[in-house]
C-alpha cells in the first residue's frame, strides 16, 4: 500500500460522506439483508474529504483501455463496485443507478460518468465487461465498466467503505453502496442499499456539479 493510500484509509475515521441518517452498523454484523442467492454485507465507513483521484490504481475498462481513477477528473462520478456474475444484487445496482441517471437534468446528465469497478479480475475481462454494458443497455458514452488488480480493488472497496467476500463456489458477498465523487474526485454522498428513490442521490450529484464547476471535456467525449 503506497502512501497516499495510507493517507486516505486515515480518513476513515472521519466523518462520513452523506450517508442516510441513523446509526451504522456494527463491524461484528455479517449482514443488513438477504438476497436470494447473495448477502449483503453493511458498508463500512468512507474516507472523507480526501480526492479519490489521489489512489494510483490501474483500471481496464470494457474497450480494453488501460485508465486511472484520475480518467474522471473534472466531472460527476457515479462510483460503485461489483461482479458481473452477479445474479441478482448487483443487476439492481445498476438498475438504481439509471434511475440516478434517469432523473437528472439533461445538462447534468450529460456531464457525469458511472464507473464500475469489478470484484472479480479473473472472470470479468474487457470482453466480459463489454458484453454485460450490452445486455444492460448502458450508454457507453457514460458508463465505464472496469476490472484491477486484487490489490488494487481492495485498496478502492477500503476507502469507498465497501465490503466483500469471496465464497469457495467463486461468488461473492459484498456491500451494496453508490458513491457520488465531485469533479475533484471526494466523495459528497453515499447511498447504502438497493432500492431507494433515485431523487437524493440525483440532487447529490447536481449539487457536486454546481459546488465545483463545469466539467472539462472528456476523453469518451472527443
Amino acid at each position: 500500500m503506497n502512501a497516499k493510500t495510507a493517507l486516505l484509509l486515515v480518513a476513515l475515521s472521519l466523518t462520513g460522506c452523506g450517508q442516510k441518517p441513523g446509526s451504522p452498523p456494527s463491524p461484528e454484523s455479517t449482514s443488513v439483508a438477504t438476497i436470494p442467492g447473495h448477502e449483503t454485507l453493511p458498508a463500512g465507513a468512507a474516507a472523507s474529504g480526501a480526492s479519490l483521484y489521489e489512489l494510483e490504481l490501474a483500471l481496464t475498462d470494457q474497450d480494453g483501455r488501460r485508465i486511472g481513477l484520475d480518467h474522471f477528473a473534472g466531472q460527476p462520478v457515479i462510483v460503485s463496485m461489483f461482479h458481473g456474475s452477479c445474479p441478482y444484487a448487483c443487476p439492481m445496482l445498476i438498475s438504481d443507478i439509471k434511475r440516478v441517471m434517469a432523473a437528472l437534468d439533461p445538462e447534468t446528465r450529460r456531464a457525469t460518468r458511472v464507473l464500475l469497478v469489478s470484484f472479480d479480475p479473473e472472470r470479468d475481462t474487457p470482453a466480459a465487461l463489454d458484453e454485460l454494458a450490452k445486455r444492460h443497455e448502458l450508454d457507453e458514452r457514460a458508463w465505464r465498466l472496469t476490472r484491477a488488480s486484487s490489490e488494487d480493488v481492495r485498496q478502492l472497496a477500503a476507502v469507498l467503505g465497501i465490503r466483500y467476500r469471496k465464497l469457495e463456489n467463486g461468488a461473492f458477498n459484498h456491500s451494496t453502496v453508490l458513491t457520488v465523487l465531485s469533479p475533484d474526485g471526494v466523495a459528497r454522498f453515499r447511498q447504502d442499499g438497493l432500492g431507494d428513490p433515485p431523487e437524493a442521490t440525483a440532487r447529490a450529484v447536481k449539487a457536486a456539479l454546481e459546488r465545483d464547476g463545469r466539467p472539462r471535456l472528456g476523453l469518451l467525449d472527443r
